[in-house]
């Protein structure tokens, strides 16, 4: 009954699987708003009703795409915040590799380059549920440059949603704008300059 029951879980998951991947395709290739659930099934040569036995609407069908996509950017984190990098060396690192692979969501920023602002709001409704989990990285990385004599901070939790409005506010304009890749690392290193005034403890 156990090995049964396993082997359920297991092609159920590969299936979901395979549904978002497809649709990662198939999104990608005409967009959220002209993508029909029609389209996902035929590209996997399955009829509509089997989609949704797996996924109840095409909105969810997108969120799982993006937290897909996502996936690459939360690994990368995990590896900067295990490593020897002291903690603004860590800040700095999270903030670029976030606003740099953040980029190759392409079908999550494919909402934002289009103008139509039931996209943007859909966008931010997906944005939101990744906020708690930036907050809590970020205000880990400053209780520990605190403790380490690097950060100077009165309120942790504060701070980091402030850094993570600061992103927020950079992602828009430069991925609609596709900056370059040399001009992306200035944009970065600006904002974060500006970012760790007043944090940063100074030898008088």
């Amino acid at each position: 009954m156990i090995k049964e029951n396993k082997h359920v879980i297991d092609s159920y998951d590969h299936m979901r699987n395979m549904i978002i991947c497809k649709a990662t395709e198939v999104f990608a290739k005409f967009g959220f708003k002209k993508t029909t659930v029609d389209d996902i099934a035929q590209a996997l040569r399955k009829g509509k009703s089997s989609i949704y036995y797996y996924f109840k609407s095409k909105d969810e069908i997108f969120e799982a795409v993006v937290d897909k996509e996502a996936d690459e950017l939360r690994t990368k984190i995990i590896e900067v915040l295990h490593s020897s990098l002291n903690s603004m060396q860590k800040l700095r690192e999270v903030i670029k590799l976030r606003l740099k692979l953040v980029s190759d969501m392409v079908n999550y920023y494919a909402l934002l380059k289009n103008n139509d602002l039931s996209n943007i709001t859909f966008a931010e409704k997906l944005r939101s549920k990744f906020d708690e989990e930036e907050v809590r990285i970020v205000k880990g990385i400053l209780q520990e440059g605190i403790d380490t004599g690097v950060f100077k901070v009165k309120d942790t939790e504060l701070s980091s949603i402030a850094i993570i409005t600061a992103m927020k506010g950079v992602e828009i304009p430069v991925l609609i704008n596709s900056p370059k890749a040399d001009d992306l690392e200035k944009v970065i290193d600006d904002m974060l300059d500006i970012l760790f005034f007043g944090l940063v403890i100074r030898n008088e």
